[in-house]
């Protein structure tokens, strides 16, 4: 939707999305002097006071053009003293909300959710879902080679020099194209926060978005029974891939109870990259519809190896990774993820 049908939609549907503000009144112009005009202009009467709602449409809504604009609106409004400011769009995310309350300005989208807080009056409505476009597109983000870039930022420690677009690009065996792709679109989202000249990702809502966007499915998982006990099948797994140099990585409730115990489990899994037959027939695998104890994950893309780390003589995938596969499974998966997080993620 451009701007000028959003604000037309706004205007039309306002009073039946927000029934308290019914009565509120369009203005048809109301400059502001030298700062130029608002988008829309509501007066709207609490009590025997009137007050102004001036609204500026933003049809890119993504947290980083929501603050340019809040503050572009702010500035207009002289910090609100000639009317509260409020960004109208289709639909604010829960980020866009954030930046709305950080910043200190109102919202109203076509989707009914709202949030209005000045002087006595206080209106906030949210869990409408999104009746429009869905934000910007994530392919950028969530596809094999934009997600090796996301685990190289997730998994980068405080201590660690940042790298430049080369660096990165090279470490994760991506294009630079791709590297700048997936900057540009954490920079759209607000994710990049700066202070006294120091850069620096917020990486908590960096996994909180991908662990929603995470699919687990896209593995291919095959499943297989063994006479053995799960520390032994793991036990054999470690020893005979590391003794032929198969490459392979502990995840789920193997590789979440190896960084974090937490839970008993009755099904070892595990990442593998190889000749699966061979693999079969050396542990004397029977493969199963149903009633397994062992699971080999051939993975979407090998960037679920990337800082694979060893633990007790075993390969066990890096912490960020094993995370996402526990949010999106079934059982006590989500459960142990958010344990592995608290004590190991740590943000």
């Amino acid at each position: 939707m451009t701007e000028k049908e959003i604000e037309q939609k706004f205007k039309a549907d306002f009073k039946n999305l927000f029934p308290r503000l019914r009565d509120a009144a369009l203005i048809p112009e109301y400059p502001l002097g030298k700062k130029g005009k608002v988008d829309v202009a509501l007066r709207l009467k609490i009590g025997a006071e009137k007050e102004m709602l001036l609204c500026e449409v933003v049809s890119q809504r993504f947290p980083k053009q929501i603050r340019e604009k809040g503050l572009q609106l702010l500035e207009m409004t002289e910090q609100g003293k000639k009317g509260y400011p409020v960004i109208i769009a289709p639909y604010i995310s829960e980020l866009g909300k954030e930046m709305c309350k950080k910043i200190g300005i109102g919202f109203l989208d076509l989707s009914g959710n709202a949030y209005l807080d000045f002087n006595s009056f206080y209106l906030e409505i949210e869990g409408k879902p999104n009746k429009f476009k869905a934000l910007g597109k994530l392919t950028g983000l969530f596809n094999p080679k934009g997600e090796r870039v996301l685990r190289f930022y997730l998994l980068q420690g405080k201590e660690e020099s940042l790298k430049n677009y080369r660096q990165i690009a090279r470490e994760v065996s991506v294009s630079l194209g791709q590297v700048s792709k997936v900057n540009k679109k954490l920079d759209e989202l607000g994710f990049w926060e700066e202070s006294k000249g120091v850069r620096t990702l917020d990486k908590t809502k960096l996994l909180d978005l991908w662990k929603d966007n995470y699919r687990f499915e896209k593995n291919r998982i095959l499943s297989f029974y063994s006479m053995k006990q799960i520390p032994q099948i793991e036990k054999q797994i470690a020893e005979l891939w590391r003794t032929n140099g198969m490459q392979y990585a502990f995840t789920l409730f193997s590789g979440g109870n190896r960084l974090a115990p937490f839970t008993r489990y009755n099904v070892a899994t595990t990442y593998f990259t190889g000749d699966i037959e061979k693999i079969k027939k050396e542990l004397d695998l029977k493969e199963v519809p149903s009633g397994a104890n062992l699971q080999i994950i051939i993975p979407y893309d090998e960037g679920v190896y990337y800082k694979a780390q060893e633990v007790d003589s075993t390969k066990v995938a890096n912490p960020i990774q094993i995370y996402l596969d526990l949010y999106n499974y079934k059982g006590r998966g989500r459960e142990q993820a958010e344990f592995l997080r608290e004590r190991v993620i740590k943000f």
